[in-house]
């Protein structure tokens, strides 16, 4: 296979990626903005669950390993403290939710540094702007929501849906400027 063929392969599958990750990114984004407060209550719900769940598996698991395993007892630990964390914020929803916005807000951060990154790279055709505005808005999102994690509980809400919209949106043009460049290359243009 041709370094060519390999390319417009890569092309095809990362523009697809892209229009994906993008639209599933805008319908996050717009529920999350029609219905903030069934978002913030899921999330929570879901994070402490998701420890619970994952403490009883581990549990599971360190029990069975006695007798086959030396340190059975260091994951029999590791889950009864993970089982405790987890009923622990079902039991304190408020601070799940606090501990949460910390979380996405340095996931968004790390994300945004990236995205600036990319624009770095990027050209004028290649979409520099449009990276460039993503990353910005999602420093200050980040950072608005590391200076106030308690009051931004349910307001953190709004700016995940609105930081998805619009990280779907640019994702999507990327696309479109991706399967651009791929008819320009194979001279398929219309």
């Amino acid at each position: 296979m041709s370094m060519f063929n390999e390319a417009k392969k890569l092309t095809k599958e990362v523009w697809w990626f892209l229009i994906l990750t993008g639209l599933v990114s805008v319908v996050f984004g717009f529920v999350t903005l029609l219905m903030p407060a069934l978002t913030a209550t899921t999330l929570v719900f879901l994070v402490a669950l998701f420890t619970v769940i994952g403490g009883l598996v581990g549990l599971v698991n360190a029990l069975s390993s006695i007798g086959k395993d030396r340190l059975w007892w260091l994951s029999l630990l590791v889950s009864v403290v993970s089982l405790g964390i987890g009923i622990f914020l079902l039991r304190n929803p408020l601070i799940t939710a606090s501990l949460l916005v910390l979380v996405v807000a340095i996931v968004i951060f790390a994300q945004s540094l990236y995205d600036l990154v990319i624009a770095s790279y990027a050209t004028k055709e290649e979409g520099r702007w449009m990276w460039i505005v993503t990353g910005l808005l999602g420093v200050i999102a980040a950072i608005a929501l590391i200076v106030y994690p308690e009051p931004a509980s349910l307001a953190f809400v709004w700016v995940i849906g609105l930081y998805a919209l619009v990280h779907g949106v640019v994702n999507i043009g990327y696309a479109f400027q991706i399967r651009k460049e791929l008819k320009i290359l194979t001279g398929k243009t219309k």
